[in-house]
């Protein structure tokens, strides 16, 4: 049965007599998160037969993402984190001086960092500047040419809470030379994300998808066929004739060299089965009416809201800039309220147990705050 929303708080552990709008930087877990660890711990002392079901939990939560990535389960690895598969994608490249590569001045430092390093190989960083707050995709994609390997966007920005269209972009880049490289990490579990559109996608799981700190590459065959990641490990291939021979796994295990995270898949299991009985379109109808709310709000206060008020450019967070940010977090705080304050911002967050008393109740309490 599709649950109705907001979800009681009372699924979650630690919300009791909260207003918990940071869940784009820490989510609280789930109280059948404890029967998780549980079963975790029994498989783990029964020896051989408790370790072969870890992977297939592995499995099963390879299954529950692959729809939410609109990819297959074998097109989807479990990894340490989100910046682990940003590299591990463009590792897969053979780079040549002359080469560039596209990235907005305002998308996530693992992003900007990642591809900046190629600079030593001779490759151009092109940083592309944003409209205010604002990433427009044109952008981004005018500044691409035969010689652009990859492109990288957040679907969600981390900073902003800017919801973008990846549909132009990956029409744009369509079979050229160049990779578009997704990152979902504020996307996954509160608005759809179009992996299918992207060459390769790599997200968190510990913000909307309601895990803990590990991370989702997903590979995207029909669209990027051939992809050997740098390096490999004993999980990640099978052996060949010879003790020195070895072939990659077939789909996105290539690029698990070793265990997965065992018991964070035990966990975005739960994760995954909870936000499986909430109708996904209705969650990110229900995080970006709250985002409106606060946005509007942000607004009325003359703050210098970052978040785009067009209704559907935003996903789960709304933040607005600001010179303390870590003044204003523990002011909150103190009245019972949960925000993220980091970079000369502040973000809300609004996810499936997130109400609307809880927003109403932070645009009363923000003008203190202020002061």
């Amino acid at each position: 049965m599709t649950r109705s929303l907001p979800t009681p708080k009372s699924d979650f552990i630690g919300l009791e007599d909260k207003i918990h709008l940071a869940t784009g930087g820490e989510p609280p877990l789930l109280r059948r998160h404890r029967d998780a660890f549980e079963a975790f711990a029994t498989d783990k002392a029964r020896g051989m037969d408790g370790y072969a079901n870890h992977w297939r939990v592995v499995d099963a939560v390879r299954d529950r993402l692959a729809p939410m990535l609109g990819l297959s389960a074998n097109e989807v690895g479990l990894i340490g984190n989100a910046s682990e598969g940003i590299v591990k994608a463009l590792s897969s490249l053979n780079w040549n001086v002359g080469d560039n590569v596209v990235v907005s001045e305002r998308d996530y430092a693992s992003g900007r960092y990642a591809l900046a390093s190629l600079a030593q190989h001779g490759v151009e960083v092109r940083m592309v500047a944003a409209r205010g707050w604002r990433i427009e995709t044109d952008d981004l994609v005018a500044r691409c040419d035969d010689r652009t390997r990859t492109l990288y966007i957040s679907q969600v920005n981390a900073t902003t809470g800017q919801l973008i269209d990846i549909e132009p972009i990956s029409k744009a880049l369509g079979d050229g030379p160049t990779m578009l490289l997704l990152d979902a990490s504020h996307a996954l579990g509160v608005v759809p994300v179009r992996g299918d559109l992207a060459d390769f996608t790599v997200s968190s799981c510990y913000k909307f998808a309601l895990g803990i700190h590990e991370g989702v590459f997903a590979w995207n065959k029909a669209r990027y066929p051939n992809f050997e990641p740098f390096g490999v490990g004993w999980a990640a291939a099978s052996a060949g004739a010879t003790p020195v021979q070895f072939r990659p796994k077939d789909g996105a295990r290539r690029v698990e060299f070793g265990n997965a995270g065992h018991l964070g898949a035990y966990l975005l299991r739960e994760s995954l089965d909870y936000l499986s009985n909430c109708d996904l379109n209705a969650v990110a109808a229900h995080a970006q009416s709250l985002c409106c709310d606060m946005i509007d709000g942000m607004t009325e206060l003359n703050l210098d809201v970052m978040t785009p008020a067009k209704p559907g450019e935003q996903a789960g967070n709304a933040a607005f800039a600001c010179n303390d940010p870590a003044a204003i977090v523990a002011a909150a705080e103190a009245d019972g309220i949960y925000l993220w304050g980091d970079q000369g911002r502040i973000r809300a967050s609004a996810h499936v147990f997130t109400t609307k008393e809880d927003v109403e109740t932070l645009l009363v309490q923000l003008p203190g705050y202020l002061a």
